[in-house]
């Protein structure tokens, strides 16, 4: 997928689908850069953040060492290129039982 945003889309549709097992948004704009682009929190996974590329982007040394701070204060959060890796961002975090519940 050539397309950040549209990744972004896919990303949140999929979450929406959890409904009220899943609390999801885009961060639009924050007052701090390298502040990744979508926050979500479920009952099991607790919040995460997930920093959308383009499959041939790059992330920032700025978002880097922001994903690796939230990691250290202990927010799952992730760069995501791909809906294929989306899946497998969802698959280690344990996303799928959240249907369960």
């Amino acid at each position: 997928m050539k397309n950040e945003k549209k990744l972004q889309t896919y990303i949140l549709d999929d979450l929406r689908s959890f409904g009220k097992h899943c609390e999801c948004f885009k961060i639009e704009k924050a007052s701090d850069n390298g502040v990744p682009d979508i926050f979500f929190t479920t009952i099991l996974t607790g919040a995460v953040l997930i920093e959308t590329k383009r499959l041939d982007g790059v992330a920032s040394r700025l978002q880097l060492i922001r994903l690796e701070n939230l990691r250290r204060c202990g927010v799952q959060a992730f760069v995501c290129y791909s809906w294929q890796q989306w899946i497998a961002i969802k698959e280690a975090i344990g996303l799928q039982r959240c249907l369960l519940l």
